[in-house]
């Protein structure tokens, strides 16, 4: 009896420690990508910034259909896969767009944003496909905004982002199957988008709601 007690309470330790350990290299882990955030934030405020409506305007004009452009991400519209002054994204100027794209637009004049496209609509109809007429009516949904959205001609918008640089890593917005997958969810969960967004900041990024903090 007392030989399969000894046995539980090693077994216990065990697992205390591999939990430990875990923990340990969570924290390590946290550390290092908090440093090298802070060394990227001091880089991007040591350099020179300009406005976006003087920058983009200038950064449109070099688009074409077999060069793409990178923009530095600003901003928390695009979580919880695109991080504001971590990550990348390359445009593509094309000739025509669709629903789920995501794409540089001009909302208001010199205001730009980088949003996915909720709907397309062509005299009171949504489009299906393509759509290339530059009178048609597109809604824009930022991935972080949980409600709210934005509306333009189809001729304010730019460009479509064709990939991304995501913590490093470069993605196919065209291709890849991850962000298809991802794409494919989180234009299908709305209704609990304020929820997921809630969780991603409590979890991941470790910010909880102001509320919260009250």
């Amino acid at each position: 009896m007392l030989t399969l007690v000894y046995k539980m309470i090693i077994f216990l330790l065990i697992i205390l420690c591999i939990a430990l350990a875990s923990v340990l290299l969570f924290l390590v882990r946290k550390r290092q990508l908090r440093t090298e955030m802070d060394r990227t934030r001091k880089y991007m405020t040591k350099a020179k910034q300009y406005p976006n409506d003087v920058y983009i305007p200038l950064m449109c004009e070099y688009l074409s259909e077999t060069k793409t452009v990178e923009l530095n991400l600003k901003g928390d519209s695009m979580r919880p896969f695109l991080e504001s002054d971590r990550d990348q994204g390359f445009l593509l100027k094309v000739n025509g767009f669709r629903k789920g794209d995501v794409v540089l637009a001009e909302i208001e004049k010199g205001h730009f944003v980088l949003h996915r496209i909720d709907h397309i609509s062509l005299n009171g109809e949504r489009v299906k496909g393509f759509c290339q007429d530059p009178k048609a009516d597109v809604t824009l949904r930022g991935d972080g905004n949980p409600v709210g959205t934005e509306s333009c001609k189809l001729e304010n918008v730019k460009a479509l982002c064709a990939k991304v640089k995501r913590n490093g890593k470069m993605y196919d917005l065209r291709t890849s199957k991850l962000w298809k997958a991802y794409s494919w969810w989180w234009t299908h969960s709305l209704p609990v988008r304020r929820y997921q967004l809630a969780l991603y900041r409590l979890v991941w990024r470790h910010q909880l709601p102001r509320r919260w903090k009250k």
